[in-house]
């Protein structure tokens, strides 16, 4: 036995050895369950949001009244208060994610016109405004005895499909997780297997190997993208106005600042193992604070601040804006310059790790 043993120890000692040895690995081995936990544990709180609510009609039968019904709820907080049609601008415009139309006599009902790019979110928040106008009605305060219940209003996604939202979002996480993996990957692999440094002999730099890596699979995660928005038009019935030509215009530069990102990853990476964990130390927080997986109205000020420096919570906006909400496409490139900074700053990172790895 002690034959079988000896190898097996040695073999075990040499591993832990050089594991030890490796302090990107072992961080990115404690960091990355702890980060799981603070995100899940502190920044993902469904019951605190608190919706932005228009209301228009200031000339209308029971305003002031539903004012203070609707100061009452505690998930709720009004953002715009206008004439009549004003409430349906503003959440068209994404000012408002619930709008309240009032009627323009005390017998007629109110429209809720409602954000159909997130249904899940919403649905809670309209029950209770339904749930408001019934009480109202009931002790014919607000808007007299009227019995026909408020008209509901869904810009986007008239049916309150839950899956259009998600097959929005995963447009892009689809080309983030396939390009941050790509990148990292790729060149770690070359770097730990010696071809990096046959490119590096050749009469360029860094920058210009880079950027011929950049060019096909930045043509890569596009046509990705657009097959993923293709079968979710095709197949699911997700909408395509005019706007999605902006959409799709976004996918070479959002694929491109994930493929820089994992070029980054790797260039701080010794081992294919480090770049790995690098890419899932990445992604993760973004598919979390992004609004993809949960809306970003449920999370605290401080999530919210770090979501936004991720490439993935414009693309997953500028998708449902451009699929849901009916956005222009001049809203929907404007998309673009978060991700045209972070892709500058993956760059340059990229690049300074490995001039001094050079040096």
């Amino acid at each position: 036995m002690s034959r079988i043993h000896a190898p097996i120890l040695a073999l075990a000692r040499a591993e832990t050895l050089r594991l030890l040895r490796s302090r990107v690995t072992l961080s990115l081995l404690v960091t990355v369950p702890v980060l799981q936990l603070l995100l899940f544990g502190l920044a993902i709180d469904p019951t605190g949001a608190r919706l932005p609510v228009a209301i228009a009609g200031a000339a209308s039968p029971g305003h002031d009244a539903a004012r203070e019904a609707l100061a009452k709820e505690p998930g709720l907080r009004l953002v715009a208060d206008g004439p009549a049609g004003s409430a349906r601008v503003a959440v068209a415009t994404g000012t408002a994610i619930l709008g309240i139309e009032l009627g323009a006599t005390a017998a007629e009902p109110p429209q809720i016109i409602v954000d159909g790019s997130n249904p899940a979110l919403t649905a809670a928040a309209e029950a209770r405004l339904a749930a408001r106008y019934w009480q109202a009605v009931a002790g014919q305060s607000i808007l007299g005895a009227a019995a026909e219940p408020p008209r509901v209003v869904r810009l986007g996604n008239p049916e309150a499909r839950a899956d259009w939202p998600f097959l929005a979002g995963l447009i892009g996480v689809t080309v983030m997780i396939g390009m941050v993996m790509l990148g990292s990957l790729s060149l770690a692999r070359e770097r730990e297997g010696g071809q990096w440094e046959t490119l590096r002999t050749l009469p360029f730099g860094p920058a210009t190997i880079i950027a011929g890596k950049l060019l096909p699979w930045t043509l890569l995660g596009s046509l990705q993208g657009t097959l993923v928005l293709a079968a979710a038009v095709t197949l699911f019935g997700v909408p395509a106005p005019p706007a999605t030509i902006a959409l799709l215009a976004l996918l070479p530069l959002f694929a491109a600042t994930h493929l820089l990102i994992g070029f980054a990853i790797a260039a701080r990476a010794r081992t294919q193992l480090a770049a790995l964990q690098g890419a899932v130390a990445f992604y993760l927080p973004a598919m979390l604070l992004s609004g993809f997986l949960y809306p970003a109205e449920t999370l605290p000020a401080w999530a919210a601040r770090l979501g936004a420096l991720f490439p993935l919570t414009p693309m997953v906006a500028a998708a449902r804006g451009a699929l849901l909400q009916g956005r222009p496409a001049i809203s929907v490139l404007a998309a673009g310059l978060p991700m045209l900074v972070v892709a500058l700053v993956a760059a340059a990172a990229a690049l300074h790790a490995l001039h001094r790895e050079r040096g």
